[in-house]
């Protein structure tokens, strides 16, 4: 969802050309909670649901960056 908003909002609110909105919308499908885990770890908390959030998040985002690169290019 986030990747679907920053484009809407880069191209109508911003106007943002053909290049500009294709890194907007990379950036915002970029994985989660590496900094989470870096803290946990930092902390020795348990990392397990930051690993696996991390891991998991990574893992999607090949499939919706290259979806998010064929559609605007």
């Amino acid at each position: 969802m986030q990747p679907a908003a920053a484009c809407a909002l880069g191209r109508r609110a911003f106007g943002l050309d053909r290049h500009r909105l294709l890194a907007v919308t990379v950036c915002a499908g970029l994985p989660t909670a590496q900094n989470a885990f870096v803290h946990a770890a930092g902390y020795r908390l348990r990392t397990d649901v930051a690993r696996d959030t991390m891991v998991g998040s990574t893992l999607l985002s090949f499939g919706t960056l290259s979806l998010i690169t064929w559609l605007l290019t």
